[in-house]
């Protein structure tokens, strides 16, 4: 994982090819996730601005939780997935983390869990 002081970066390889990886939305497609934990409820929506399957996902990430009490948090996330034998190595950069709360949770691995989850229901199927 590499930081800057707004950004959070990793790279992680993931046993599956890119074309299982990558699931296909639409550019101009908008997303929205809820998790109800301990400390609240932590809400992300966004929307897709670049996809190119199989490679490439650029998209929008507001947060609105807990960890950003003064209001909504906008980054931009970017995806990158690259063939590497029978599996993929996904890079993961998330920037403009100017709430310090926020950024340390991401820096402390929601990314990571996040890969994670999605290795593990990729190697279940």
């Amino acid at each position: 994982m590499t930081d800057t002081e707004e950004s959070v970066s990793l790279v992680r390889t993931i046993q599956a090819r890119p074309q299982k990886v990558f699931a296909d939305g639409r550019p101009g497609g908008h997303f929205r996730l809820e998790v109800r934990a301990a400390d609240g409820t932590h809400v992300v929506a966004g929307e897709y601005r670049e996809l190119a399957p199989a490679r490439r996902l650029v998209m929008t990430w507001v947060y609105e939780g807990p960890m950003v009490p003064t209001g909504k948090e906008p980054t931009e996330v970017t995806v990158e997935f690259r063939p590497s034998g029978p599996n993929t190595e996904v890079s993961v950069r998330h920037e403009g983390l100017k709430n310090p709360t926020y950024r340390d949770a991401i820096r402390q691995g929601a990314w990571v869990e996040a890969l994670k989850q999605l290795e593990s229901l990729l190697t279940a199927s």
